[in-house]
């Protein structure tokens, strides 16, 4: 009956689980040689998602069949685990609509699944690269909204650009970000900080061979939220203010690590975290340190003592 037939399907699933995690790898390096045989290939692999529970993995057939109405595209992004991809700001308006997101963990999954371009008629998108389309409905109004947007912040955008130099490309407005200030994406051909990381760790000891690979970041920014529109404000009244240059060089860096990618300045990064949580906590730059308690020689002695039977 229908139990039977569902432990059949369990067990059908648990053989292939079993199957893929022997063979997972050797299926993805074939998308990635074997051109004739890619779209074959392409229906055996599997990946955890948005949609899927701890441990479960979807195809891309069956993402495709449950892909909510109006969607046009297969949405996925790129990590080192699990954990960290569900709370990326990359999917905060992919989540809004309701759409799943392939998480792809194996080092070698970027890879492979830059060598398909579409599956079934879908278009693949990286959701931590520029110019993230949805192609729904939607997408028409949320660009007026986002045009009407630059032109307010257009200043701004000069400014902020400006005190971040040849750090970034371009700074736009962003069209997935509904809960977070910021975020750093890379164009649609540099490699995100998932895929600069492997590179970085393959370049080893050689900067050389890693640095034409570096990636040109842009930033998306969330023009309504509180913290941009107070550094907009703030950049008008006190642009040439040092705490409101290193408040936007903070934002800036800080959305650089939740991306994945390397801070090149660290030692400063950690001096204006150190100034941010100073003048947080009210303490004076140059404030002196307390003084360490004097201990008597015979206090000293006892201490010893203590120590010694506290060893025994």
């Amino acid at each position: 009956g229908e139990e039977e037939e569902e432990e059949d399907g369990e067990e059908a699933v648990k053989k292939y689980k079993e199957f893929f995690e022997s063979f997972g790898k050797t299926i993805k390096l074939g998308i990635i040689e074997d051109t004739k045989n890619r779209k074959k290939l392409a229906k055996l692999i599997r990946f955890e998602s948005s949609a899927t529970k701890d441990g479960e993995t979807v195809s891309l057939s069956r993402y495709v069949k449950r892909m909510k109405e109006g969607q046009k595209h297969i949405y996925y992004i790129a990590g080192e685990n699990r954990k960290d991809l569900e709370a990326s700001p990359f999917l905060e308006k992919l989540k809004k609509r309701g759409y799943e997101v392939l998480f792809m963990t194996d080092p070698i999954d970027e890879y492979a699944v830059q060598h398909m371009d579409e599956f079934e008629d879908h278009k693949l998108m990286n959701a931590s690269k520029e110019d993230l389309k949805f192609g729904d409905k939607e997408e028409k109004r949320e660009k007026k909204r986002r045009d009407k947007a630059k032109e307010n912040l257009k200043d701004f955008i000069e400014w902020y650009k400006k005190l971040l130099g040849d750090k970034v490309e371009k700074i736009v407005i962003s069209n997935r970000l509904t809960t977070s200030p910021m975020a750093v994406v890379t164009g649609q051909y540099g490699y995100t900080a998932n895929m600069e990381r492997l590179m970085k760790a393959q370049a080893l000891n050689d900067p050389t061979r890693y640095s034409f690979m570096a990636s040109k970041k842009t930033i998306e920014i969330n023009p309504y939220h509180p913290i941009v529109t107070k550094l907009h404000e703030q950049s008008k009244d006190k642009g040439e203010d040092d705490e409101v240059k290193e408040m936007a060089q903070v934002l800036f860096e800080s959305a650089c690590i939740q991306a994945g990618f390397d801070i090149d300045d660290q030692t400063g990064f950690n001096q204006r975290m150190l100034r941010m949580v100073r003048n947080g906590l009210g303490v004076e730059d140059g404030a002196e340190m307390a003084e360490e308690p004097e201990i008597e020689e015979e206090e000293e002695e006892e201490k010893k003592d203590e120590d010694k039977k506290e060893e025994l």
